[in-house]
Parts: C-alpha cells; sequence; structure tokens
C-alpha cells in the first residue's frame, strides 16, 4: 500500500494545500490522482456500486445558473408509505414546509433562553489541522488563508479551543459575516487565486463557526424540547399503521449557528446509511443535494476522507459551477432548493450536500445526529431487505449481518 500511501501525499501537497494555478489543468489533474487513489487506496467507500440511476436529479443549468428544484410538500399532505416508497427508497430529498415551531427562534431568543451554554468548535477540524506539520501548514496554507483573511492557521487553532458561551459566539456573527463579504469582494475585485470557496478547503476553516453542537439540557431546555416535539411528530408519521413503530430516544438534536453567506464544511458525503434531518429555526440556507452516482465527477478529496463521521469530502463547487475551471462538474447531475424558518429538509442516505446560508441574515439550524442507519429505519424495522435499495456496495447481505450485529447492540433497534 505505499504506493496509495504516495498518491494520498501527492494529493494532498500538490492539489489540497494551495498551489493551484487558476486552470482547469489543476482539476484535470486531481481528477488522474482520484483515479490512482480508487486503484490502489484502501477505501472500500469509494468502490461503490449503484442499485438504480437516481432519475430525480439533473444537469446543471449554466444559461438559468440553476439546478433542479427539490420538492416542496406539507408533511401533513403525504402518507409513511408514501414517502418511505418516493423519498427514502428512491433517495430523493424533500423540503417538509410544514414543521412550524411553537415560537419564533430569531437570534434574540436564542441568546437569551440559551445564552449561558458553553460552545465547543474544535470539533470538525481541529484534529486534521493539528495532524498537519507546522511548516507545511506555513508554506501551502497560511498564503491562502492570509489572501482571504489575512489571518494564519495558528489563529485558527486558537480560536477553535476558545472558550465561550454562546451570548458570545452571538454578538460576533455580524463581525464574521464581514469578514467573509470583505474576502469575497477582495478576491473578486482583486483578481486574487480564485474565489472564497472554489475548491479552495482551506477557506471553510474560517470564520471559526459554531457546528454539531451538542445542546445541554440546563442551558437550552426549552429548545430542546421543541426539538423532542419535532421529533415525535415524525416518529408518529412514520409508524402511523405500524405494529412496530420506532423509538429514537437516543436522537440528540444538534445546534448550527452561521453567518450570512458563509458555507461550514466543503461538499459531502456522510458515512453508509447515515439520513439527515435539517430544521431550520431561523434564516435561510441553499441546499444543493447531489446524485450518488456522480461521485466520480466531484473531486474526490480522499485525504480528508477520516473525518469522525466517515465523511467523503469533495473540491467540487456545486454551489457556483464553473465548468470552465471544473469541466468535471457539467456531469454531475443534482438538486437544489431553499430551506426558510419553519421549514425542514430530509436528505437521504448517501446524498452528497453542499450547504450555504443566504446574504442578509444568520441562520439557526438544527439536525439530529442519526442511529445506524438512520431515518430509513422509521420504516423498514424488521429485516434487511432495503439494503437492496439503499446500499451502495454490494454485497448487500454482508451489510445486513452488520447491521443485525448494530441493530442488537442497540435497544431501540432490537428487531
Amino acid at each position: 500500500m505505499k504506493t496509495a500511501a504516495f498518491a494520498v501525499g501527492l494529493a494532498a501537497v500538490a492539489v489540497f494545500f494551495g498551489v493551484e494555478p487558476p486552470s482547469a489543468v489543476k482539476w484535470r489533474s486531481q481528477s488522474l490522482l482520484n483515479v490512482i487513489w480508487r486503484s490502489l487506496g484502501v477505501d472500500i467507500r469509494l468502490k461503490r456500486e449503484y442499485q438504480h440511476d437516481f432519475p430525480s436529479y439533473g444537469v446543471y443549468n449554466f444559461s438559468s445558473k440553476s439546478w433542479p428544484s427539490i420538492a416542496r410538500v406539507p408533511l401533513s399532505s403525504l402518507s409513511s408509505q408514501e414517502f418511505k416508497d418516493k423519498y427514502v427508497k428512491g433517495r430523493v430529498p424533500v423540503i417538509l414546509t410544514d414543521i412550524e415551531p411553537q415560537e419564533a427562534w430569531g437570534l434574540k431568543r436564542l441568546q437569551g433562553e440559551c445564552g449561558d451554554m458553553p460552545v465547543t468548535f474544535d470539533r470538525r477540524y481541529s484534529a486534521g489541522l493539528r495532524a498537519i506539520p507546522k511548516w507545511i501548514r506555513k508554506l501551502f496554507l497560511d498564503p491562502r488563508l492570509r489572501e482571504a483573511y489575512n489571518t494564519t492557521t495558528d489563529s485558527v487553532l486558537a480560536a477553535m479551543h476558545r472558550k465561550m458561551r454562546l451570548s458570545d459566539f452571538l454578538s460576533f456573527l455580524k463581525k464574521d459575516q464581514d469578514l467573509i463579504s470583505t474576502a469575497k469582494q477582495f478576491l473578486s475585485e482583486n483578481g486574487k487565486g480564485s474565489p472564497l470557496y472554489s475548491g479552495h478547503i482551506v477557506d471553510y476553516l474560517f470564520p471559526v463557526m459554531l457546528s454539531a453542537q451538542h445542546m445541554e439540557r440546563a442551558h437550552c431546555k426549552t429548545l430542546i424540547a421543541e426539538a423532542k416535539a419535532v421529533l415525535h411528530r415524525l416518529t408518529d408519521f412514520a409508524a402511523a399503521g405500524r405494529d412496530d413503530a420506532p423509538e429514537f430516544s437516543a436522537m440528540d438534536s444538534v445546534l448550527f449557528v452561521a453567518p450570512a453567506g458563509s458555507r461550514a464544511i466543503p461538499l459531502h458525503q456522510h458515512g453508509p446509511y447515515n439520513d439527515n434531518l435539517l430544521w431550520m429555526l431561523h434564516g435561510t440556507k441553499r441546499i444543493v443535494a447531489v446524485s450518488p452516482s456522480s461521485t466520480e465527477w466531484l473531486y474526490e478529496r480522499p485525504e480528508f476522507g477520516g473525518s469522525e463521521y466517515a465523511d467523503r469530502v469533495f473540491s467540487a463547487d456545486v454551489l457556483e459551477p464553473d465548468a470552465g475551471v471544473q469541466p468535471d462538474v457539467a456531469h454531475v447531475r443534482a438538486m437544489e432548493g431553499h430551506v426558510s424558518a419553519g421549514e425542514l429538509i430530509y436528505l437521504p442516505v448517501n446524498v452528497p450536500h453542499a450547504v450555504q446560508t443566504t446574504e442578509g441574515d444568520a441562520s439557526v439550524m438544527l439536525a439530529w445526529q442519526m442511529p445506524v442507519p438512520g431515518i430509513a429505519r422509521m420504516f423498514f424495522m424488521k429485516s434487511c431487505s432495503y439494503l437492496e435499495e439503499l446500499a451502495d456496495f454490494p454485497p448487500w447481505a454482508k451489510k445486513c449481518t452488520i447491521l443485525h450485529t448494530l441493530m442488537q447492540d442497540n435497544p431501540q433497534a432490537a428487531d
């Protein structure tokens, strides 16, 4: 596997860190590196075989600058069976438009109800940054951070390990919004490098944002109660007309708060069987969901494949595609939609997605960390037959055996 390690190292240095010619040559080179990785690497997730062609997704319209739209449907208009057949088994995202909270959750209310909650920032990028030798960070990462934000990785790491309350973080949102806006304008007007987020994963390191924050019951009781009420509504919906009602007592919601115009993480695909439920409480997010069969066109970043969620990470900019810079995006099939306060988007198993808070206002969002195999278990409790539709790499029967073991270890999931 030395050759595979060399390929990964080459991808990390030559492509990821930032010595990036402003042309399609870079992306063709990365496509070649991805072929080497798939051939010689050890990550079986890159050898997936898909069971159907995901017909609901479509290519990008470069004239209108848009993807096909994600359906917007009230949950009250759907049956459990319809949701299962059309969205879960078909791997089609949907925005549920009638998931209103009991009360509005603007930033002022969030600060009043949850302001004393301690928050952390080192969850998603800190370990990866610390693992990179300092001289490599200075040589390859710091130039882009200085160009975009006039900061360094040392400063970013320090920011990731700050201790503060949620109210302190909320007070920085306007400043962070201005930093992002200024960086976009500077890079655009001065012809420096490439636009913010356009293939530069390092752009996501700063400003340091609040993502996947576990809410402490002692500091955020009202919001936690709101989240439980929504989850109960969803599980009751899934259990309608069934004897084997699912239980999700272990599913805790996590909090995401982001400044206007920001992207908190690159285009990514979660680990096997991991669905996503994202519930907007304030602001609006634009979400692009990509067909799982399009991953070969997304400029895989295998050096980022070992995140805490077994995510796969990609460099393709599907929020602002440019086939002149990234030729492969012309082959990608995806869907997009805007999710606003009082709406919830369901992102099915293994659907890569990119998320951006729209301009104008910060966003507040709750998400649920799914116990394996995620929301699909709301509909399939007794057997693994659904893996024929949901599994992305055969033999699915072996995955069923593994899944049964996991379900036996989780009392809520036992047959």
